[in-house]
């Protein structure tokens, strides 16, 4: 294993803020609503402000659940370890501070201890820091896993896309649902090419934390 506790502790925290800098500081879902609206034609932020902005928050939570799932997938070749699964059980939770929820990963099973904890290690504190940064209670918390749960079981079921092409399964479902119900198909291509620039702003995200040695 090349890193040591503390280091992973260190590029597990940095990965949530970053993961949420690159979404926010880029207005990633704000740049995507505008751009659905002027191509097709549909209305925007100066329409209907209030539908805006709750639009906007609903779909920010989808986009931060499909980077955080890219982000899973990706953790046991980020990390150098051959164990493929993804761990998306539901955690146990202490409260940490008034606000945050400190999130834990269930143990594996016996078989995968050699390279689990590691994995588990970056998880935990990976999700302690988005939780906070966030301003999760237990509830947001729940919420989010479960829904995390529902992302992995169901694109775990769709089949390996060609590059390029756009993508489809639960995020450009629930956010054409989100985005346009009326032209369910339409919203689903423009849903399906955002998941694709998030996927690649998650690799970004990686790539950045696990680019260069720290000596810790």
């Amino acid at each position: 294993m090349p890193y040591r506790p503390r280091e992973l502790v260190i590029r597990a925290r940095e990965a949530a803020g970053v993961l949420l800098a690159t979404l926010d500081r880029n207005e990633m879902v704000a740049r995507f609503l505008d751009m659905y609206a002027a191509e097709h034609r549909r209305p925007g932020r100066a329409d209907h402000p209030a539908f805006y902005r709750e639009q906007l928050a609903t779909i920010r939570r989808e986009a931060i659940l499909a980077m955080v799932l890219r982000i899973e997938a990706a953790l046991p070749a980020r990390l150098r370890v051959s164990v493929t699964v993804r761990s998306t059980r539901r955690p146990a939770k202490k409260k940490k501070g008034r606000k945050g929820a400190k999130v834990k990963a269930r143990k594996p099973r016996a078989a995968l201890e050699l390279a689990i904890p590691f994995l588990d290690l970056f998880r935990e504190e990976f999700f302690v820091a988005l939780g906070q940064s966030l301003e999760w209670n237990n509830e947001d918390a729940e919420e989010f896993w479960r829904d995390l749960g529902f992302y992995e079981s169901l694109s775990s079921r769709e089949p390996r896309r060609s590059v390029g092409r756009a993508a489809s399964g639960p995020f450009a479902d629930r956010v054409a649902l989100l985005l346009d119900p009326s032209l369910m198909e339409q919203a689903r291509r423009a849903a399906g090419k955002f998941e694709i620039e998030l996927q690649g702003a998650a690799d970004r995200v990686l790539r950045k934390v696990f680019s260069r040695h720290r000596s810790n």
